[in-house]
C-alpha cells in the first residue's frame, strides 16, 4: 500500500493566535523558537484532517519504513476543546521545568518538547504508564527511589534529572525527531486515513 506524509503549514490546526500572546508563552514555559513558529503559523493539528476533501493536497510520496505510532492530536491555541487545548495540557504536568507537552497519541501518552538539557528542543513521546499516577514531581521521585535502585534522586539539579528521565535505561521517552522543524518534516506518515509518528533512531 502507498504511503504518503502530510505537509506543514496546512490549513488544518485551530484559529491563528496573535504573536504577542504566543511570546508570552514562550517566555512563560521557555519552549523553543521552532515551536513558537508553529504555533503562529500552523496553531495545532489533528486527524480530522480526513474530513477535509482537499487534505490530500497537504500531503507528498512516503517511501521509507513504515511507522508504528499512533498520533491523536498536536494541541493549539484557543481550540474550544480541552482535549485539543495547549494550555489546558500543560495544566496537569508535573515535568514542567522538564517538558513541554506538545499532543498526544491515541493512548494518552503524550508528546512533549525537551526543555534543558543536551536533547533541548528534541521532539519524543513520554509513557503516561510511569507517571499518570503521581500528581506531583516529588510524588513521582519518591516512587522510583522507593520502587527501584535509584537514589537521591531529589539532589539531583533539574537539568541532570532531565537527562536520567530521558535516557535509554529510565526507558521514558521514545524520541522522534531532533528540532520541531524535523518533527514536522519527517514523522506524519499516513496511511489508510490514519496518521502515524516515525522513529527517530539515536545512536
Amino acid at each position: 500500500m502507498m504511503l504518503s506524509k502530510v505537509t506543514f503549514p496546512n490549513p488544518f490546526g485551530f484559529p491563528k493566535s496573535t504573536k504577542e500572546e504566543i511570546q508570552s508563552l514562550q517566555e512563560k514555559y521557555k519552549f523553543s523558537d521552532e515551536y513558537a513558529i508553529f504555533l503562529l503559523d500552523q496553531n495545532g493539528f489533528n486527524d480530522l484532517v480526513f474530513f477535509d476533501t482537499d487534505y490530500k493536497n497537504y500531503t507528498t510520496n512516503y517511501t521509507d519504513e513504515e511507522p508504528w505510532q499512533m498520533f491523536g492530536c498536536l494541541y493549539g491555541l484557543n481550540s474550544n476543546s480541552d482535549y485539543y487545548d495547549l494550555i489546558e495540557a500543560q495544566t496537569y504536568n508535573i515535568f514542567e521545568s522538564i517538558f513541554f507537552k506538545i499532543g498526544t497519541d491515541p493512548g494518552g501518552n503524550e508528546f512533549v518538547e525537551v526543555l534543558q538539557g543536551d536533547k533541548k528542543g528534541w521532539i519524543g513521546c513520554i509513557d503516561h504508564d510511569l507517571y499518570i499516577t503521581h500528581d506531583t514531581l516529588d510524588s513521582f521521585i519518591e516512587y522510583w527511589e522507593e520502587e527501584t535502585d535509584y537514589e537521591n534522586l531529589k539532589q539531583l539539579s533539574s537539568e541532570d534529572l532531565t537527562e536520567l528521565l530521558i535516557s535509554e535505561d529510565f526507558g521514558m521517552i521514545n524520541f522522534h525527531a531532533k528540532s520541531m522543524n524535523e518533527f514536522l518534516e519527517n514523522c506524519f506518515i499516513i496511511k489508510d486515513q490514519t496518521i502515524l509518528i516515525k522513529d527517530l533512531e539515536v545512536k
